[in-house]
């Protein structure tokens, strides 16, 4: 049985999207890389933020008509790209099916709550989001895209961290432009940051390589993100565990660099100032998290918003008894639970663990993809935007992709040979 996505048909039996003649097309034209560099910039650039404490409620205004024309631009390019070419790379449609099943559970939540509009056009937003990537990854390998997207995370970080630190500010690392949170600059200086490392590891890099690694730690470093500095923790060290062998000059530089990482951890105040940071709104942090997540757990049984949420434009609720009247959620789970219920954070979940599965079996992604997916779930569980139109959810979604049978099949053996090259991975 065959059905149709955008004029190609999609094979049900092999549970994968693959284009019908492909064999009598050319197979050894391929795409030129400004194309997935050209996408990736409009993607990272249409999902950051470009103002600070706004949220979409369904009103027009010139930013949001222009990220919806780079959003628009991005996947028409995409298809265009797709339509031009030989598809070479088949997809899974597992996780667009998870993604279409939450989507449409958030949009059935919001018919009840009343703001039908901004939750569709939200919905909508997300959604082709993952259709780009979905054009984007049927004409480069995963291995191109993940690093092509590692690489414009990185420029938006590091300009927006340049910029922040010129124009000046509070003693946490913020950005100018565009003018990011240090959380979304620690998400995206963190993803490439990892990369660089699994690279490093392995001894597959030049001394600029090395160079950027310790440019984007120390950014990292610097946002003072304690969810973001724990889930790169935690994903280096996994990185350090799945490592068979370690190459002699990263032996060296292991020795060389733990006297001065003992040093800046055990004789200077610099981690205690991340962890215990002087900042007011540091000490309520956990506490106005928990008072918002507090009232979404406490939805009744009965109720319509416990089991199909309330739509995905509700990012903030209102709490009774403090200073404030409203409270993000700052929890893409609490998110969930509020936008799509029981039923939508369950898909979600199964989702996850699906992904996390795939890459502890897969032995060629294991080394790379499952850090990624530890620095991503860690920061899910205290930061927005894990199935939201953000940086975040570009990540998880080429990852998922990445982890279906089809991506896995044609794949690059990253813990054998890895690459940081954008032109590594086509298949002829």
């Amino acid at each position: 049985m065959e059905h149709s996505l955008a004029g190609k048909p999609i094979l049900a039996q092999y549970r994968s999207v693959l284009e019908s003649g492909t064999k009598n097309r050319r197979t050894t034209v391929n795409p030129g890389i400004f194309h997935l560099i050209g996408i990736s910039l409009l993607s990272v650039g249409c999902v950051v933020a470009w103002r600070q404490g706004a949220f979409f409620t369904g009103g027009l205004d010139p930013v949001v008509v222009l990220k919806a024309l780079m959003q628009s631009a991005a996947l028409g390019w995409a298809w265009l790209v797709a339509k031009q070419y030989p598809v070479k790379f088949p997809l899974g449609i597992r996780s667009l099916n998870f993604l279409a099943l939450i989507l449409l559970i958030s949009v059935l939540g919001s018919l009840a709550s009343g703001n039908v509009m901004a939750s569709v056009v939200i919905a909508v937003r997300v959604f082709m989001m993952a259709i780009t990537i979905v054009y984007v990854m049927r004409s480069f390998s995963a291995a191109q895209t993940l690093i092509a997207l590692s690489w414009c995370l990185a420029v938006v970080g590091v300009l927006s961290s340049a910029s922040g630190l010129a124009l000046g500010g509070g003693t946490r690392l913020s950005g100018g432009i565009p003018p990011l949170s240090p959380n979304e600059i620690a998400l995206l200086v963190g993803v490439p940051a990892l990369v660089l490392l699994h690279e490093c590891l392995r001894a597959r890099v030049h001394w600029w390589h090395v160079v950027m690694l310790l440019m984007l730690a120390g950014l990292l470093f610097l946002s003072e993100s304690r969810t973001a500095l724990i889930g790169a923790a935690a994903a280096a060290g996994i990185m350090l565990l799945l490592v068979r062998r370690f190459p002699l000059q990263t032996v060296i530089i292991g020795l060389l660099g733990l006297p001065v990482l003992l040093y800046l951890a055990l004789l200077t105040p610099v981690l205690q100032n991340v962890i215990f940071r002087e900042d007011s709104a540091s000490l309520l942090t956990l506490n106005s998290r928990t008072i918002s997540w507090s009232v979404v757990l406490s939805y009744p049984l009965d109720s319509w918003e416990r089991w199909v949420g309330s739509g995905l434009s509700m990012k903030t609720i209102e709490v009774d008894g403090q200073f404030w009247d409203e409270q993000v959620f700052d929890s893409s789970w609490i998110s969930l639970l509020a936008q799509s219920g029981i039923t939508g954070t369950l898909v979600a979940f199964f989702w996850v663990l699906s992904c996390v599965v795939m890459a502890l079996k897969t032995a060629k992604l294991r080394t790379l993809f499952l850090p990624l997916l530890m620095f991503v779930l860690v920061r899910s569980f205290m930061e927005n935007g894990l199935i939201d139109a953000g940086a975040m959810f570009l990540v998880f979604f080429i990852l998922s992709l990445s982890l279906e049978r089809p991506s896995i099949a044609q794949s690059l053996d990253w813990q054998y040979a890895g690459s940081l090259k954008m032109r590594a991975g086509s298949l002829n």
